[in-house]
């Protein structure tokens, strides 16, 4: 385990090869001509995912439609995805490098608020097709003091935890997988499974937060690196401090009880979120999307699951910021970058060619138009890029998988807080001071890996030296302001 832990958090920088400059694909992919002006605009893109073998190949088909439909090009870049989220800050910071990232949550909100991301608002007005194509609740999500510096991925609005079971272990013990919807519930199927399967992991943990707060009925009162939490019932949003809480200190002794008795991989917080070995057998892991997933995680995880929804439909600023593609505020293109992003989301043809790659290269169709998976040389990562609604489903999942998604999303109930983004001017300091200790702990908690009775009261006293009280303080001021001017606006 510690052998296999080490090369889990390893980690490897590498960087795709720009090589897409001017260059793009003959029709049939095979080899690369000069043809573009020397005037034509090249994008410079940047997304998370580990590069594939096949990228040039693919952004070279990417440009030959961009330059033939829309006049100029892009240069594709993937960096992955222990390395991304540094190698953003620092082209931020130089102001240049990139027109065009992969953002998120927190590194949406901070950038957007210090000017960063290009505001986008105005510039939306002309690009209708665009805004038309994106659900509205995401546009109220990503919106920064009532303006927006991003496109989200249209997708699934809320972002429910999923208990995902091994589908051949569900099928060999008889496991009604409808009975689990708690950590505490699971106790008698993790101890079967820990009995008669030696060398299986009966329930699989990483580093990530996962959405286990959501179990208990919380939702966080910003996002998911401050352990700040409101009661998702309660529509006065009173702002709590998550691990003062009674049920959440229970859950953590249940999951601590799991860890003692090796139902929980001895690893589980030290692993990254995307670390899996091949030689791993697991009866139970936990993430956090949309319906009609078994299909995408079966790929994911490579081998067949079963899934079931642990976690209430809540829409949230932070579900509806899984995935945005921001401009860089210094970009020379903007009104390129803004055709790009509207192609991403109404061009199925693209959207479809970076999410699936090259088709007779890297899949086929099979006689119901599904895609069937011929080569690993390409993979997109679908939740960072374009709307899925104009994508092909993939072959074993269900046909109708987007009207699933679209009866999903209309029937999530939204958060009290949605389109909430909290300001930090003056508790710039409590904010970093208090994520800073709950990154130190959470993953130990979360994972059962240390005892919640004695860490937890020295976890709370560092986060009240840290000054989590001040934090909560400013937000609850914040949090009254927001639902006051909200109601007024829907009275």
């Amino acid at each position: 385990m510690k052998k296999r832990a080490a090369i889990a958090i390893a980690a490897v920088i590498v960087l795709a090869a720009a090589a897409a400059g001017c260059f793009f694909l003959l029709g049939d992919g095979a080899e690369l001509r000069e043809d573009a002006a020397e005037d034509t605009v090249e994008l410079v893109y940047y997304t998370i995912g580990d590069p594939d073998e096949d990228l040039e190949l693919v952004n070279g088909a990417i440009n030959e439609l961009l330059l033939e439909r829309y006049g100029f090009t892009i240069d594709y870049r993937k960096v992955g995805w222990n390395e991304y989220e540094n190698q953003l800050t620092a082209l931020i910071n130089t102001h240049s490098g990139f027109d065009i990232a992969f953002a998120w949550a927190q590194n949406y909100q901070s950038n957007a608020a210090a000017g960063h991301f290009l505001d986008l608002t105005d510039m939306l007005d002309g690009h209708s097709a665009l805004y038309g194509a994106v659900d509205e609740r995401f546009w109220r999500g990503v919106a920064v003091d009532g303006r927006i510096y991003g496109v989200p991925t249209n997708k699934e609005l809320a972002t429910p935890l999923h208990f995902l079971y091994s589908a051949g272990l569900v099928e060999k013990y008889g496991v009604d997988i409808e009975k689990y919807g708690s950590i505490a519930s699971l106790e008698g199927v993790l101890a079967e499974i820990a009995a008669n399967e030696p060398d299986c992991i009966p329930l699989f943990f990483d580093a990530s937060h996962v959405g286990l707060l959501a179990t208990l009925g919380y939702e966080y009162a910003a996002y998911s690196d401050l352990p700040l939490v409101v009661r998702t019932s309660d529509r006065s949003c009173e702002v709590l401090s998550a691990f003062e809480q009674a049920d959440v200190l229970e859950m953590l002794r249940t999951l601590h009880r799991y860890y003692e008795l090796g139902y929980i991989n001895e690893d589980a917080a030290i692993r990254t979120t995307l670390s899996r070995f091949s030689d791993e057998e697991v009866f139970l892991r936990m993430a956090s999307g949309g319906p009609d997933s078994a299909a995408s995680y079966s790929q994911t995880f490579g081998y067949p699951i079963v899934v079931h929804q642990a976690g209430e439909s809540i829409v949230t600023s932070e579900s509806t910021q899984g995935g945005i593609m921001a401009v860089s505020a210094y970009t020379a293109h903007p009104e390129e970058c803004l055709t790009f992003l509207e192609a991403l989301n109404t061009d199925a043809e693209l959207r479809n060619l970076f999410n699936y790659g090259i088709e007779g290269v890297h899949y086929t169709l099979t006689d119901s138009g599904q895609v069937h998976t011929i080569s690993d040389g390409y993979t997109g990562v679908e939740y960072t890029q374009g709307n899925w609604f104009i994508l092909r489903t993939r072959e074993g999942e269900s046909r109708d998988k987007w009207e699933t998604y679209r009866e999903f999303n209309d029937s999530a109930r939204e958060s009290h807080l949605l389109g909430f983004i909290p300001s930090y001017e003056g508790l710039e300091d409590e904010r970093d001071a208090v994520a800073s200790v709950y990154q130190r702990y959470s993953a130990a908690l979360f994972t059962g890996t240390v005892d919640p009775d004695i860490y937890v009261p020295r976890f709370l006293e560092e986060l009240e030296a840290a000054g989590i009280e001040a934090l909560r303080a400013g937000f609850q001021e914040q949090i009254d302001a927001f639902l006051g001017a909200d109601r007024e606006e829907t009275a």
